[in-house]
């Protein structure tokens, strides 16, 4: 039988997996109320696929307001900038990490090893993943920052700045997550015998 602490640094990797998948398809990675190029919207929640109409896929599920930015043959993809599109790909490779860190972890616990020590591999993984994730939000952040004016709260009610929205806060928790499973697995690792 696994140890608790290896019970709960999956747990923990499970969270940060699903933390980082929703944030990584949801829209509301900032909120514009004016137009600004990044998004090529006004009045919209600008995710890292797609952009929605406030208040359209919030209020009522509706994805028909929403713009991909792959339609009309990848107009607004392309219009992005490069650093909006190296966000992209290093969000797109923590999810892959974060993923093969649950399969190996989930793998560990039922499978009982004693020349190898899948809780470093999985450790590693999720390792790797924090390192995606802090850097996508780095750039997003500091990026979104002095291009785009974006702010953490805004003081006026027309929001004339753009907001950096709930699933950059999302990935932000998942970044902190990513780290703290990373240092469990590893004391995990470490164990001389980790199913006792």
């Amino acid at each position: 039988m696994a140890s608790c602490l290896a019970v709960t640094a999956i747990i923990c990797v499970l969270i940060t997996a699903v933390a980082t998948i929703v944030a990584f398809s949801t829209p509301n990675w900032i909120k514009m109320m004016v137009g600004d190029p990044l998004c090529t919207c006004q009045n919209c929640d600008c995710g890292l696929w797609l952009y929605c109409s406030t208040g359209s896929l919030i209020n009522n599920g509706d994805l028909g307001n929403c713009q991909w930015f792959f339609a009309n043959d990848y107009f607004i993809e392309r219009n992005l900038p490069d650093w909006f599109k190296a966000v992209q790909g290093l969000m797109s490779c923590a999810i892959a990490s974060s993923l093969l860190s649950l399969l190996v972890g989930l793998f560990s616990l039922c499978c009982r090893c004693k020349s190898c020590n899948p809780y470093q591999a999985a450790g590693a993984f999720i390792n790797l993943t924090f390192l995606l994730l802090a850097v996508s939000v780095c750039v997003f952040g500091a990026k979104a920052y002095m291009n785009h004016g974006a702010v953490v709260l805004s003081s006026d009610s027309l929001l004339l700045k753009p907001v950096y929205g709930w699933s950059f806060w999302v990935a932000v928790g998942a970044t902190a997550m990513a780290l703290i499973t990373s240092t469990l697995y590893f004391c995990v690792g470490r164990q001389k015998d980790p199913y006792k």
